[in-house]
């Protein structure tokens, strides 16, 4: 691998996404599919989903780990062994550990997202106790600073300021509640939604100076 692509890390969700779908939902939409659901190899989903032979087969180990698959035929290379999809779990591609365990990660963040699009005006505070209601642990730090993107990105009204005793309240805006899948805060400080397939913020590099 070069240096520069050890330097650069994964890429921003954005760059990774075709159609607002990661490539881990375009194979598992594949796979899903009801003419590969009891035999795929890896030449089809791979030119289908548009993703490179490594990213397939890391997501197919998984899925197999997670039993999820069943491999009925070796075949000479990796993109042309056989499986079967013998686990169907629905849409959402299983996020999944290389030894096929559920990841929490992401989950906190899904939490507040959905919780802001079933209710009406709350803060931080209200969204904490939502979401560790569900029994997932999110530091209201983390929540506070997702709001904030989300606000920047135009996501959010403030429908109260905070003051020294009480804190700020939000709702999402008209039209903004985009869909199931929660708007990602990358590292390069863009707001990206996944729902629209469109990067809704980018933060001015003059505004970090």
């Amino acid at each position: 691998m070069a240096v520069a692509e050890l330097k650069q890390g994964r890429k921003p969700a954005q760059l990774e996404m075709i159609g607002g779908k990661s490539s881990r939902q375009r194979i598992w939409e594949l796979i899903r599919s009801s003419e590969n659901k009891e035999r795929f190899v890896g030449d089809f989903i791979i030119k289908y989903a548009n993703v490179d032979e490594d990213t397939y087969y890391t997501y197919v180990q998984c899925l197999l780990a997670g039993g999820y698959l069943e491999q009925l035929e070796e075949g000479g290379r990796r993109r042309q062994r056989v499986f079967r999809l013998v686990k169907d779990c629905g849409l959402e591609a299983p996020r999944l550990d290389r030894n096929g365990n559920p990841t929490k990660s992401g989950r906190g963040i899904e939490a507040v997202w959905r919780t802001l699009r079933m209710m009406g005006e709350l803060d931080a505070g209200i969204l904490y106790s939502h979401v560790n209601a569900a029994g997932i642990d999110l530091a209201i730090s983390t929540i506070k600073s997702y709001i904030t993107a989300l606000k920047r990105a135009g996501y959010l009204v403030v429908t109260r300021p905070s003051t020294p005793n009480r804190m700020e309240r939000f709702c999402l805006k008209a039209g903004m509640n985009t869909g199931p899948r929660p708007p990602q805060v990358q590292r390069v400080k863009t707001v990206y939604d996944p729902n629209l397939n469109k990067v809704m913020y980018a933060e001015d590099p003059q505004e970090a100076l």
